[in-house]
Parts: C-alpha cells; structure tokens; sequence
C-alpha cells in the first residue's frame, strides 16, 4: 500500500459545485492559480471498471478556462 497525501480512492467526497480553491500536486498546473468548481460529468466510466464520479471541472479565475481534474488534486480555500 502506498503511503502518500493524496490518492484516488473510490467513493471520495467531491468539492461541492462553486467551491474556490487551488489545483495542487500537478507539475502541469500553476498551484497558485485560483479555481472554482464548476459542475462534474454525467459519469467518469461505465461499471464495473468505476463507480462514481470522481471528476470535476474547474474554471479557472484569472482566463477563464475550463479543465477536467481529478477531484482529489481539487485543495479548498480555508
């Protein structure tokens, strides 16, 4: 078993739609960019490979682009 902060597990708790944080962990992705959450897919995967979404997209503040992340890379803003 790895032993690491973060990693996808099945049934994890999404950010709820319009939560404000940062994308963190991603060498491709600036951590200090600010994002909001904006909606998740209709679903990640047919069963039985996944159960669940565990996608969310994200729009973020500074151009307004929208992308698709893990929901575990999603950090909230305290």
């Amino acid at each position: 078993m790895l032993n690491c902060k973060r990693q996808n597990i099945h049934h994890a708790k999404l950010p709820p739609p319009g939560a404000v944080g940062h994308i963190v962990g991603l060498s491709t992705v600036d951590p200090r960019r600010k994002c909001i959450v904006s909606h998740y897919p209709l679903c990640d995967n047919v069963q039985p490979y996944s159960q669940g979404i565990h996608t969310i997209f994200v729009r973020f503040l500074d151009n307004g682009e929208i992308a698709r992340f893990s929901g575990f890379w999603f950090e909230a803003l305290p």
